[in-house]
């Protein structure tokens, strides 16, 4: 089985390559001019470099190869809407030109984020709902492309919608916790009662596998998180602990979050500002409402089994912290 990965040095597609690779299976990887390269190149993944809106090298990139794995995306909180067009809704568009030439299976990674919030439990039946955030509009925007490629061509796709993921390399949900909970800024909103809907980066990995794997799965669409209702407070007491850090007092109701973040981002856009605000109503939303999204289709269809909980996902994620250097100002009893 030979495999494309797009963002290949992004949190998801590096670990989805390393699983690739332990499967034994030939991997090649789409990465942008900017990207560091050279560990992918060293463990023998043929690596494609360019920018996903140019069509000829995506499809260069995809020739001959039996499944597509689409995982570059532009993941901000905040952002002008130009970029999030150009990089998950015309990249995306790209990218399906070229698994449609080389008659692959495109398996897209796109987000929880696309139900718009609703603090109840949304399984894959409930509709999209834009909300005016520019990244989850932009995998709305995406996904209807990938759906109509189905449709038209019969190219078989399969959406995969993620939780908010966690676990090695995570830049947003352990490395900028970590910064909080060392200079004591994080805040939690309505003291992190809110379920995460916490997603451990191997599972969603072993999710996009067996979706790449199921002829069955085309067409269709899946939730993917840990399965559990694990809320902010309890993972970052979990990290915090597993760090030997003090716990965040810090929290803020959430509807008084919500009008901050509101009030700087009208003041940022007034202003022409293009670097983030101090807060935004996406992160509000993400920390200060439930992230229930069912998995059962994926249990049922796809025979997904979240190999993963908390305990040892933090475990893991505190043994990559130690083996990257994160933990240099961090007191651990047992290191040598």
């Amino acid at each position: 089985m030979k495999s494309l990965v797009t963002g290949a040095t992004g949190l998801v597609g590096r670990h989805l390559v390393d699983a690739l690779l332990l499967r034994g299976e030939e991997v090649r990887a789409f990465a942008r001019p900017s990207s560091d390269v050279a560990v992918l190149r060293k463990r023998g993944v043929q690596v494609h470099v360019g920018n996903l809106t140019d069509q000829a090298a995506v499809a260069a990139a995809a020739e001959g190869v039996d499944r597509v794995f689409h995982c570059a995306e532009l993941s901000r909180d905040w952002g002008p809407a130009i970029a999030f067009q150009q990089a998950n809704v015309d990249g995306v568009r790209s990218v399906l030109g070229a698994a449609t030439r080389a008659g692959a299976r495109f398996v897209f990674l796109s987000t929880t984020q696309v139900y718009g919030f609703p603090g109840a439990p949304a399984d894959e039946t409930v509709s999209p709902s834009p909300r005016g955030f520019g990244y989850a509009d932009s995998k709305i925007e995406a996904e209807a492309l990938v759906r109509t490629r189905q449709r038209t061509v019969n190219l078989p796709t399969v959406i995969i919608r993620r939780g908010t993921v966690y676990g090695p390399r995570a830049t947003r949900t352990v490395l900028a916790i970590l910064d909080g909970l060392r200079d004591h800024t994080l805040k939690l909103y309505d003291g992190g009662r809110h379920v995460a809907g916490l997603t451990y980066v191997g599972n969603l990995v072993d999710a996009m596998i067996l979706a790449g794997d199921k002829e069955e799965a085309a067409g269709r669409i899946y939730n993917i998180t840990d399965g559990s209702e694990v809320t902010w407070r309890e993972y970052v007491h979990a990290l915090a602990d597993a760090l030997q850090l003090s716990r965040p007092r810090n929290s803020q109701p959430r509807w008084m979050a919500y009008l901050l973040a509101s009030l700087w981002e009208s003041y940022y856009r007034m202003t022409g500002r293009n670097d983030r605000p101090p807060m935004t109503a996406s992160n509000v939303e993400v920390m200060g409402t439930d992230q229930i999204y069912p998995i059962d289709r994926a249990r049922r269809e796809l025979g997904y089994n979240p190999r993963v909980g908390l305990e040892e996902g933090i475990q893991r994620t505190i043994e990559w912290l130690r083996e990257a250097g994160h933990d240099e100002d961090i007191f651990w009893p047992d290191a040598a």
